[in-house]
């Protein structure tokens, strides 16, 4: 039996360990459960119940992390160690919800790309189905929210996977593996780990063929799918068309919100898990040709004249920033990127667009390795501010003939400037709309 502990029993002493927006929710739930729950947080916040800055480990039954804590050999939080030294065995956030939830079928979804789309996605179908059906995880709904429901959608980050003891999934989907986070996890190595360590605890397994690390590992064990016209995959595409064994499922063409096709491959794990699930392809086909994406992810803002405005903030890693040229290839793009850098080297994923990208404008706080970066291959300007570095771009592309695209997708996090990358896409949106 993989449930380790019996949730029903009397009160539990917990000490809570990071007082975010997951924080809080799982803090409220454990309270509503009876608990007596401690917080521990490294900001000094008045404001945060039960806050303690000693532990007395001997009056502690268990402890549960909030996800972004830090938990590898090379940057452990030391409470975290403290814990373990302590043998107190320490749970994530979604192990909670499994403690208390331990019948919940689950679709787990995961990748450096793509995550929140394709989740909403899988939501919207299976909501449209007529399933009883709730989506929360990284996508913005903690699991402590969540109200009683057949299905669960979950969207998984590395953190929470990497954190997780009591992983199991229904059906677990890893749509793409590219380098991200590696300060958290300390190696590419072990960010590959952490998201295969979802499909190793999943009893449908659906990979991409064109994912060579999960190809390697899993693929007389799963689903597959392929942007590339792979027949020997369960589902891929061809000219445009959805196919399966030669038979035509979709006519992408049709599609009217999601491009490009980062968002065919989203579609494609949709479709491929909700099949899974038996959903009519009516039901799935309809929802998939009138879904909106999400706010941030390759959304155009506004078109003065021939220029696009496109805010892809959630861009905020090579890969994904790659994906975003490639949507525009054919423009004239004025390329806004900057914020905290990942310390990734973004040449091997954008080379094949440098010829689309007229002008590359840098912000913040990565704008000296970004201009070493760039400086044999595309001309580049330096600013302060997104704001100045947007009135440049769009005063360089009104002098411009032909189609084009000032596209803000800044292949770092946001965190030197702004409090996500929300806000940051909100600023450009207001920014765009006063030009």
């Amino acid at each position: 039996m993989w449930l380790q502990m019996d949730v029903s029993s009397n009160m539990s002493n917990i000490l809570l360990v990071g007082y975010g927006i997951s924080g809080v929710s799982v803090f409220n739930f454990l309270k509503s459960k009876g608990n007596n729950v401690l917080v521990y947080d490294d900001y000094k916040n008045d404001d945060i119940p039960n806050k303690v800055n000693n532990i007395d480990w001997n009056n502690i039954d268990y402890v549960v992390k909030s996800p972004s804590i830090h938990i590898m050999y090379h940057n452990i939080h030391p409470i975290i160690q403290e814990a373990i030294n302590n043998n107190k065995t320490i749970y994530s956030t979604f192990d909670i919800f499994r403690l208390y939830n331990p019948n919940a079928k689950i679709i787990g979804i995961t990748g450096t790309n793509g995550k929140s789309t394709t989740t909403s996605l899988v939501y919207s179908i299976l909501k449209k189905a007529g399933l009883s059906v709730q989506i929360g995880g990284n996508i913005g709904i903690p699991y402590g929210d969540l109200e009683l429901s057949e299905y669960y959608v979950f969207e998984m980050s590395s953190y929470e996977i990497s954190s997780s003891k009591l992983l199991q999934f229904d059906i677990g989907a890893l749509l793409n593996i590219e380098p991200d986070h590696l300060d958290w996890h300390g190696s590419f190595e072990n960010y590959i780990e952490s998201k295969q360590k979802l499909l190793d605890n999943s009893k449908i397994k659906i990979i991409s063929y064109e994912d060579e690390y999960s190809v390697n590992k899993y693929k007389d064990t799963s689903v597959t799918i392929s942007i590339n016209n792979e027949s020997k995959a369960s589902y891929y595409i061809k000219e445009r068309l959805l196919m399966q064994n030669n038979n035509i499922i979709l006519d992408l063409s049709n599609v009217k919100y999601l491009l490009g096709t980062h968002n065919y491959q989203n579609i494609m794990f949709a479709y491929a898990i909700c099949k899974s699930l038996n959903v009519d392809d009516n039901v799935i086909i309809n929802t998939i040709n009138n879904f909106e994406p999400l706010p941030h992810r390759i959304n155009i803002v506004r078109k003065i004249d021939n220029i696009l405005f496109v805010n892809d903030s959630k861009g905020t890693n090579p890969g994904s920033s790659a994906r975003a040229l490639d949507t525009f290839m054919g423009y004239k793009i004025f390329w806004l990127v900057g914020g905290r850098s990942k310390k990734i080297n973004p040449l091997p994923y954008i080379n094949k667009y440098l010829d689309s990208i007229h002008k590359i404008y840098l912000f913040g706080e990565s704008t000296q390795e970004f201009s070493q970066v760039f400086k044999n291959t595309k001309e580049c300007v330096v600013f302060k501010t997104m704001d100045e570095a947007l009135r440049k771009a769009y005063e360089d592309a009104i002098n411009e003939p032909g189609a084009s695209v000032v596209l803000l997708s800044p292949m770092c996090a946001s965190f030197d400037q702004f409090q996500g990358f929300e806000h940051r896409g909100n600023i450009f949106v207001e920014l765009v709309k006063s030009l």
